[in-house]
């Protein structure tokens, strides 16, 4: 006989207890899995909230322009796209102005637009920086810096800033210098600059003369936002500035010889003078010294357009330009006026190959947010940079993001094209990816959305183009497609 006492038997509340607590287990369980396989799914469909880094792609490059190189900074991220160009030179105080300017923008910008998504209130964002150039007999270059950033709400924030340089003695120059310090002239000029808006029709509705009178007053300050081109003063105000309703931001030209008196001696015109005609001789063109130019024939069998987006670019639109050559393959190039207006030579080049010439907007916004005005802007503009560049108008319109809808497409007489394979080189980077894409989705009449800014790209094509050509495909232009 054992003298170990025996345990006493379990109570049957612990076994419903332990069972209960395993069940509860069980289901936090399933519950976490679900919603853990939930927003995998959201991420492959991408409604999920994205990561806080984007995708940033930079690169600097030389201009049309003797010591001005362009910075470009993109980022296709969904949740906070940028598009940003800036000028740089061989000044650094220039360069830390501009950098430290844009960089302050994008920077708002991306803080902005992460806030949106912390607390769920997350409203698409989009940032486009770009910038024109008047250059001046004196050798001053203008750069007019265009801002559009928006983040949330019924509106976004435009401004427009402007900086003056003399990229060799690296001076930067000031109204004062432009006038010479005078007073007496910075009065006169207020006078030309006030004749100038309150004769321009298109503003007289608009025009608020209290806040017109006080923004032009003969104060040096006022003047700072100023462009001078060959051969005019450009005035830039904010929107609300001087006008109300929908007046828009405006820019008031001053022809120099309206005030050439005034201005400091350096800048003021050069003495005109006037030759008697003499008769042109120059003969009329004839087949024989003109080059006429023949249309291409229809293609036959299996075809394929390729189309490159947001060019050109010098370091690798021109090894595009060389690989389409090598495979004798024509090709859609939809450009952005901010970059054509900087690399004409290379819209040149493009149009004397044989390929197709395509608007991409002046500096790649989201069209479906924005006024008719602006659209019709950022198109036109764009239309008149490929034809001063290349001699012909654009012949098709791609939408940036290919967001558009029916204001957009009401505001152009181009036909809008899309794509049916994205290979979406702008994300992967990465020349054997870009095959594999090509591989996967190309079928007979697909239009191939590629980049030729990306040197993966450029570097990738030729692969691309050697697998379509053994597969019996043709190359031909969007507007050759059948």
């Amino acid at each position: 006989m054992s003298t170990h006492a025996k345990p006493p038997k379990r109570g049957r509340w612990i076994d419903i207890a332990f069972i209960t607590a395993i069940i509860s287990l069980s289901s936090l369980v399933a519950i976490l899995l679900f919603f853990s396989t939930s927003n995998k799914s959201d991420k492959e469909i991408g409604t999920a909230s994205p990561p806080d880094k984007t995708k940033e792609e930079v690169n600097e490059s030389d201009s049309v322009y003797p010591g001005i190189r362009i910075v470009t900074e993109t980022s296709n991220d969904e949740y906070s796209p940028f598009a940003i160009q800036y000028p740089q030179s061989n000044v650094p105080s220039f360069n830390e102005k501009v950098k430290t300017y844009t960089q302050q923008l994008k920077t708002l910008y991306l803080e902005e637009t992460k806030y949106i998504r912390e607390t769920s209130k997350y409203n698409k964002g989009e940032l486009n920086i770009s910038f024109e150039v008047f250059p001046h007999p004196t050798g001053y270059y203008s750069f007019v810096i265009h801002s559009n950033m928006y983040t949330g709400g019924a509106n976004g924030v435009a401004e427009t800033s402007i900086i003056r340089l003399q990229s060799q003695s690296g001076h930067m120059l000031t109204m004062k210098d432009l006038l010479g310090n005078s007073e007496e002239a910075l009065a006169l000029l207020s006078s030309k600059l006030k004749e100038a808006i309150t004769s321009d029709e298109q503003l007289i509705p608009y025009l608020v003369e209290e806040q017109m009178e006080e923004k032009i007053a003969p104060k040096w300050d006022n003047f700072t936002n100023f462009a001078l081109a060959e051969d005019s003063l450009k005035f830039y105000f904010s929107n609300y500035e001087i006008t109300a309703g929908a007046a828009g931001a405006p820019v008031i030209s001053i022809p120099l010889s309206q005030v050439n008196d005034i201005l400091a001696e350096e800048f003021q015109l050069p003495v005109v003078v006037i030759d008697h005609p003499t008769t042109n001789t120059e003969k009329p063109p004839t087949e024989e010294n003109q080059q006429v130019e023949k249309p291409t024939p229809p293609a036959t069998g299996k075809v394929v357009a390729l189309t490159f987006d947001d060019g050109p670019n010098p370091e690798t639109t021109r090894k595009v330009l060389d690989t389409l050559k090598k495979y004798n393959a024509k090709a859609t190039f939809f450009m952005l006026g901010s970059r054509v207006s900087f690399y004409p030579e290379l819209v040149k080049e493009m149009k004397d190959a044989g390929h197709e010439l395509g608007n991409h907007t002046w500096n790649h916004p989201d069209l479906t947010k924005a006024p008719a005005k602006k659209i019709v802007a950022e198109i036109n503009n764009t239309s008149n940079a490929i034809e001063k560049a290349s001699g012909s108008k654009p012949t098709v319109f791609r939408p940036p993001y290919g967001a558009v809808n029916k204001t957009v497409r009401s505001q152009t007489n181009l036909p809008v094209i899309l794509w049916d394979v994205d290979t979406l080189d702008w994300k992967h980077r990465s020349a054997p990816r870009l095959l594999e894409i090509v591989k996967e989705h190309v079928r007979d009449g697909s239009t191939i959305l590629m980049h030729d800014i990306h040197p993966s790209t450029a570097d990738g094509l030729d692969a691309v183009l050697a697998y379509l050509q053994s597969e019996g495909y043709s190359f031909v232009t969007v507007s050759e497609l059948p």
